[in-house]
């Protein structure tokens, strides 16, 4: 009786530990947990993160990004034998008990490198603009955050930086935006397209130098590099040349059936376009910057149309400094005058943003927290939420990630987080 206890108790010692050296099996298991655990973390809160620097930029306060340059999962399984009972001369455990810990390691940065910053105030590239209204994002959701102006029509220009004293200039090239809505709701009337250029361009390279000094190594090695040499008419002297593309020039297009339809003879009127043109092209000056834009045609009316679109783009810190003017305020805050608010030079009232971002963005503000929110943060005593079924603000809000994501992460101004486990 003695030995048939003690070979069960054995038994089960031996099993307990059988599965704690049976790590490997946990391993995919703990995976399976923890992958999505943590991937729900650090979406959850890089989207707190960028609302709550938002919410500081309403109120004049500077902003704070961390990265995450590593999350280490730690795991241990604690064996545990309890309690005794006795038979005859033998005592034997009672209790088997198996635990895991889990002790993750979390490192955090601020974000203050150079490049980061330099990202960070950077104007957006029209490429990126292009390539989210070609992949399905509202032409003039894009447009609204990106865009400083077109030919000299404003979009809130000083709205891009710490809140303006007075109403700022938007209400033209609002109209040029339901304009481009509408043209993209009607079966992607327009497109941003590259226009080709066939001719090559051939560009001499460093002073001539005498014939005799090149072999034909130096002629197959020219070529390899996409280079070829030039002989002068006296056959003394070779000069290197090499054939320069040209880039590709940008170009907004109507589709011809929409030519002549109402939103395409409003956008020509607006930006003082060509209308017998159905192609505009998108210049750049020769630092690579957009060019500036000329005076407005209306102040001068023998001005000629103009056959080119000329953009200035915003930076992703004035994108955001531009949706910060619409998170809402409360009103103890207002008559303390720890915010700035807007007049209307017109009125001579406080000035509405939302007249600006109608059904764009919101960020609504409570005194509780707010049940069935998106997103929120807690400032200044009150939360500041997206309401889960707005589903407009929603959007605006996963957009300015996206270019987060696009201009700063992806162009390498922030570090993944690395997952060990």
């Amino acid at each position: 009786m003695q030995r048939s206890h003690f070979l069960n108790s054995m038994i089960c010692v031996l099993s307990v530990v059988a599965l704690c050296l049976s790590g490997c099996m946990l391993g995919p298991s703990s995976l399976r947990h923890s992958r999505t655990n943590y991937n729900r973390a650090v979406q959850k809160t890089a989207r707190e993160e960028l609302l709550l620097n938002l919410v500081r930029m309403r109120y004049d306060q500077s902003v704070e990004f961390m990265r995450i340059p590593s999350i280490t999962g730690q795991y241990s399984y604690d064996v545990d034998l309890a309690g005794t009972w006795k038979d005859g001369n033998a005592n034997f455990p009672s209790f088997l008990g198996l635990g895991m810990q889990s002790k993750p390691t979390i490192v955090y940065a601020p974000e203050q490198e150079q490049e980061f910053n330099r990202r960070l105030l950077s104007p957006i590239q029209s490429e990126t603009i292009e390539l989210l209204a070609s992949k399905g994002w509202r032409i003039d959701r894009v447009l609204m955050l990106t865009v400083h102006n077109i030919n000299d029509v404003e979009n809130a220009i000083s709205a891009g930086g710490p809140t303006p004293r007075y109403k700022p200039v938007f209400e033209e090239f609002h109209y040029f935006t339901e304009m481009m809505r509408a043209l993209q709701i009607d079966d992607h009337s327009f497109e941003f397209a590259y226009k080709k250029i066939v001719t090559d361009e051939a560009v001499q390279v460093g002073d001539p130098i005498p014939i005799e000094q090149i072999d034909g190594e130096a002629q197959i090695l020219a070529i390899e590099k996409g280079y070829r040499f030039r002989i002068s008419e006296d056959q003394k002297m070779a000069t290197l040349w090499r054939n320069e593309k040209k880039s590709p020039d940008k170009i907004l297009r109507f589709a011809k059936y929409a030519h002549e339809s109402f939103e395409v003879q409003e956008i020509c009127n607006t930006l003082e376009l060509d209308p017998e043109l159905k192609e505009f092209q998108m210049n750049r000056d020769s630092d690579g910057q957009l060019a500036r834009p000329h005076s407005r045609r209306t102040a001068n009316a023998d001005l000629p149309l103009r056959q080119e679109l000329i953009v200035s783009t915003r930076s992703l810190k004035e994108i955001m400094y531009f949706l910060s003017q619409s998170v809402e305020v409360p009103c103890p805050h207002v008559e303390k005058g720890i915010v700035r608010q807007t007049i209307d030079p017109a009125t001579n009232c406080p000035f509405d943003w939302q007249e600006i971002f109608h059904d764009l963005f919101r960020v609504q503000t409570s005194k509780i927290r707010p049940r069935g929110a998106a997103v929120s943060i807690k400032h200044n005593g009150h939360w500041f939420y997206i309401d889960e079924s707005d589903i407009d603000s929603k959007r605006t809000f996963n957009l300015l990630l996206e270019l987060f994501n696009l201009e700063i992460r992806a162009g390498g101004g922030a570090q993944i987080p690395l997952l060990t486990i």
